[in-house]
């Protein structure tokens, strides 16, 4: 992770990701107001390393939980232009899934296939991802929109180290956990991570580590028929003995 100093609040003036704006609307009869901002839709990965048995996340700095984490303001001050928020950088990272937002006029599978070369180094076509959902992410503030992908990947499709794109201001470190340690990790609170994330790695543990409700009772009715079916043939091989001694 590079070195992160000379943190200053700078003002946000006509910005390339989000834009603040206020909608008034009327909810029985009563005038309401509530601001918002339009941001980007967003894809995300759920990578699976079949053969070290793991998933593979990101680690990199984010800004807002770095001031959340940092700043003592109070919860609704916003600090004047100029002021330089001191603390560990460390307070700033976060382990989440592949991501990347939607800025390109491409499909979905497409944009989130070149999000797990750039950031994690494997090359992963598009046709073999798996789409697992789509839902509504900051419901309060953006609603915008991510999809979730799943993706297996072996080392013989490793590319690079990864890391992002330092172009687009990227560095990221590429965390791995082992499968046997996920539900520990998305327990960890000392760990920050979007909700996101602990969504992915449950749909992974019950979706591709544990059968199905509908197997698990395809399995048991399997069992039973077979049982059953033993039990019935002894019974009638059992009838016919009898059968033959009364002759």
């Amino acid at each position: 992770m590079l070195s992160i100093e000379k943190i200053v609040v700078e003002q946000c003036n006509n910005s390339k990701y989000i834009r603040p704006f206020r909608l008034s609307y009327v909810q029985d009869g009563k005038s309401k107001l509530w601001d918002l901002m339009k941001s980007h839709d967003s894809v995300a990965i759920i990578i699976h390393h079949i053969e070290r048995r793991s998933l593979l996340f990101v680690r990199q700095f984010r800004p807002a939980v770095y001031f959340n984490r940092v700043y003592a303001g109070g919860e609704q001050e916003v600090p004047p232009v100029g002021t330089a928020i001191d603390g560990d950088p460390r307070l700033g990272l976060t382990v989440e899934l592949c991501a990347g937002i939607v800025d390109k006029e491409k499909p979905l599978a497409e944009i989130a296939a070149e999000e797990v070369q750039e950031e994690c180094g494997f090359n992963v076509s598009a046709s073999d991802l798996e789409r697992v959902s789509t839902f509504r992410t900051g419901v309060g503030t953006t609603g915008s929109m991510q999809t979730i992908f799943y993706a297996k990947v072996t080392e013989a499709m490793r590319l690079s180290k990864g890391g992002g794109n330092p172009a687009e201001g990227e560095y990221i470190e590429t965390v791995e956990v082992p499968i046997s340690q996920l539900y520990d990790f998305i327990l960890d609170e000392s760990i920050p991570k979007p909700t996101g994330c602990a969504f992915g790695v449950s749909w992974f543990l019950k979706e591709k580590l544990r059968p199905s409700f509908v197997e698990v009772m395809r399995q048991n009715y399997l069992q039973i028929a077979v049982v059953s079916s033993g039990i019935s043939l002894f019974a009638m091989l059992t009838a016919v003995g009898i059968c033959s001694l009364r002759k």
